[in-house]
């Protein structure tokens, strides 16, 4: 399969299969560049800010970027 039959193959998705695209896409990326995932790094704070409170404002922040 050449490029220009992935673009079409791409083109062709529906909306449904085209967010799952991205998502298979950013995670296939990040795994290439050695990126944490937005989960890893989740996690992470997570542990970091365990209890002080600041972890649950940013979670917070985070729902309210998602729901605009």
């Amino acid at each position: 399969m050449n490029v220009e039959e992935i673009k079409q193959a791409i083109s062709e998705l529906s909306p449904e299969e085209l967010a799952q695209f991205r998502e298979w896409f950013e995670e296939f990326e990040n795994k290439r560049a050695n990126i944490p995932s937005v989960e890893e790094q989740l996690t992470r704070l997570r542990g970091s800010l365990n209890s002080k409170g600041i972890l649950k404002a940013f979670l917070e922040e985070k729902k309210r970027e998602k729901e605009l």
